[in-house]
This record gives C-alpha cells, structure tokens and sequence, in this order.
C-alpha cells in the first residue's frame, strides 16, 4: 500500500505549533533551530521545547561550522567578524541572502574579521547592511573554518544530555572527525548529518560506510547549491545522498511557492517534490519561513498527504 511521507519541521524560540499540526500524522519530528539567539538557560529552553511538541519526536540542530556574522555592519565601511576563525585565500566570493547576492572578501584579520568590498557592477554610492546572525557562504577550496562545534553547541549538548535527550542535527559535516567529535561529547547521540559543502560529499563518498550505523544523511540543497562548483551539479549531489543512504531526507527551498496563498502554487515546486519522490527520497524537512505561517504549512501538508509513495 502506498505511504505517506515523513515530514519534520522546524521551531524556534518564541514560536509554537497548534495541536491541529501536532496532530498531523505526517509530522515525524521536529528540530530546534539553535540560530536563534535565547537568554534563557539552555535546559529550560529544550525544556520548553519538547513541552510544546509532545509527543512528537525533538531533534537539536546544532550550527557548527556554518559562518555567521556576530555584529551588525555595513560595507564597506565597516569589516565583517564572523562566528568562527577562518583561513582562505584572498580575494575570493562571498555569498548572502541564500546565495543570491554575492560580495568580494578582500582580505582576513585577527582569524574572524573580513574587509569585503562590493562587485564591479556597483555603484560607488551603494551599501550593504548585514544584521547580527546573518549568515554567509564562502565556497572556496582553500577555506579552513578552525573548530567544528561552537560553545552554544557544547551548551545545547550538555543540556540536552541532562534531560535525556540525545537526538541532533549537525550542520555542515565534512569528516567522519565531525561525528566522533559529537559522539565523545554524547555516546548516546543519534545524529542527522545535514550535507552542505563538497567536502560533505566526498564525506558521503569516502566516510559515510564507517559511520552509517547511527548517522542518517540530510542533503541541506540551499548551502549545498551556493556551495556546488557548478549549478547543474546539485543533481548529481541529490542522487548521491539517497544513493548511500535510502532513508535520506531533503531539505530547502522545499513548496516554497505556498508561502503566497493568494496565487496557485507553482508548477515547478510539484515536479521537484515529485522528482525527490521518484529517485527514493520519503523524507522531507520543510524550511524555516513556511513553518512560521500555520495556513501555509498546512496548505503543504495537504499536498504532502497526497503524494503517496
């Protein structure tokens, strides 16, 4: 008999789901975006959380290696400082705005701060102006980012562990080194490895068999499109993941088109869902900004509901 997908969703501080959603018999986990910033202590948070979304299944999105900026600025007065100290050659792009804008980096100071400049193509009276959290992409093959996780992450770690939760999303993994650097920290940990870069997908290729007991695969398209040498090979990628792994689950830019409920829906986001489906994908994490409108949400599970497998 035909199945439904499994569908998880995303929530975030300040947010919640109605019971109508919960109730949903598609709904098969939900994640805590951590991006967000919280004053509150990490327990409480997650706490809090699990309240909200019982007796569905809670998952941890840890941030990791994914670079964010940490101050507003404005360039190109003003330089960038990131999450993380970095390595990478001089110049080379930089990606914003889920990779439709794209700046120059000049140069790196100090590990984590970038004097960046705009294209040739603009104007001299033009600026930028990059709020705290935004993140950014850097797809260059000499980029070195010098830690894995960050200490939020180690806190949302330590706080998950002390209410027995051990289930985690972890972004941007590259190496087998990723896993074990989350498994010393939680032996209990089962881990969602989202798959952003083409070193995540030579990790697939070369590492994924060692680890594949506890470790199911994510392909996160957004970063991993921006990240790609080459646009078309987001294809190649797409079917590699549920290659190596069938209960694979894919995410970003997913019935976007349903975030507008006073226009028909487009055609293409059908016949990408409908493509997913047909190479084997049954898992799907619907995005941030439709999980935030309930209508729309429930518009798209409607659909999800009737596109049986």
């Amino acid at each position: 008999m035909p199945k439904t997908p499994e569908v998880y969703l995303t929530l975030e501080a300040g947010r919640h789901f109605s019971r109508q959603i919960l109730q949903s018999p598609l709904i098969k986990g939900i994640r805590w975006n951590t991006g967000a910033p919280t004053s509150d202590m990490k327990i409480r948070v997650l706490k809090d959380f699990l309240n909200n979304i019982y007796p569905i299944k809670g998952w941890i999105d840890l941030k990791t290696r994914e670079l964010r900026i940490i101050n507003e600025a404005t360039i190109p007065y003003e330089y960038l400082e990131l999450n993380h100290e970095i390595e990478v050659e001089t110049p080379t792009a930089m990606y914003f705005n889920e990779g439709k804008k794209v700046v120059i980096v000049k140069d790196v100071f100090d590990g984590n701060k970038l004097i960046v400049k705009l294209p040739n193509n603009f104007t001299g009276k033009e600026t930028i102006r990059f709020g705290e959290g935004a993140s950014i992409n850097i797809p260059d093959d000499s980029l070195k980012i010098k830690r894995y996780l960050t200490q939020t992450d180690k806190q949302y770690i330590e706080a998950a562990k002390h209410i027995g939760l051990h289930n985690y999303l972890l972004s941007f993994v590259e190496s087998k080194e990723d896993i074990k650097e989350l498994m010393r920290l939680d032996p209990d940990a089962k881990i969602i490895a989202k798959i952003e870069s083409r070193k995540g997908l030579n990790f697939v290729t070369n590492e994924y068999e060692q680890v594949k007991n506890n470790v199911r695969l994510l392909v996160a398209r957004a970063d991993l499109y921006i990240e790609l040498n080459r646009p078309h090979e987001i294809l190649e990628a797409i079917r590699l993941i549920i290659k190596q792994d069938p209960t694979a689950i894919a995410a970003s830019r997913l019935l976007e088109s349903f975030l507008d409920l006073k226009s028909i829906p487009l055609c293409s986001d059908f016949t990408d869902l409908g493509f997913l489906l047909e190479i084997g994908y049954k898992a799907f994490l619907l995005g941030d900004d439709l999980c935030k409108n309930e209508e729309s949400l429930l518009s798209a599970l409607g659909v999800l509901d009737l596109m049986r497998i």
